[in-house]
């Protein structure tokens, strides 16, 4: 990908079919995407991800092709394929976020529950088992019961903040995506 003040985003591929679907490795390849084996769609968007929204707004999407495989009626079919990728993209994201929050939500209940219960057990294990314990052990089963509930707790918690926001992110940039005037062009004759 160009840098990010370029007013092009570019994706060089072999074929039309490496925009979509991934391809073999091939380290001996000039293209980055095609060294990977990635699909050249996903791979920018990925990239995108790891700088900003910005750096797709006001530019163009050029897609470098091998000359013989540029059709007149190609750049009309890319882009009719890149919206419904888009749409389906966004529609798969959108449910995978509203699973996850889902899950999420039984789960932080689930271990809200397990550590109300835990923390119960503990009260009447002080009273009772550990009453005439001294304060050190009573303190060590008191952290470790705490460290028991707090790693319980964490994991449910955690996706339910936080991994919503990748595929959340992969939505904004598919929307501007979809907005995005997409240029096919052949590929730069080599160099000798």
């Amino acid at each position: 990908m160009p840098s990010i003040g370029s007013k092009e985003i570019m994706i060089a591929i072999d074929s039309v079919d490496q925009l979509f679907n991934e391809s073999a490795v091939n380290p001996f390849s000039s293209k980055p995407i095609v060294v990977l084996g990635e699909a050249g769609l996903p791979y920018a968007i990925r990239q995108t991800m790891s700088h900003d929204l910005h750096s797709w707004r006001g530019k163009h999407l050029v897609i470098q092709l091998p000359a013989d495989q540029i059709t007149p009626e190609l750049q009309e079919q890319l882009k009719d394929g890149i919206l419904r990728y888009a749409r389906a993209k966004i529609e798969q994201n959108d449910n995978m976020i509203h699973l996850s929050r889902l899950r999420s939500l039984v789960g932080l209940c689930i271990a809200i529950l397990i550590a109300a219960v835990l923390l119960g057990i503990l009260a009447l294990v002080s009273q009772t088992l550990l009453a005439s314990a001294s304060d050190v052990v009573i303190g060590i089963v008191a952290g470790l019961v705490t460290i028991f509930i707090w790693s319980t707790v964490w994991n449910p918690w955690d996706r339910l903040v936080y991994e919503w926001i990748e595929p959340w992110l992969e939505n904004r940039i598919l929307r501007c995506l979809m907005t995005m005037e997409i240029v096919v062009q052949p590929e730069p004759a080599p160099v000798h």
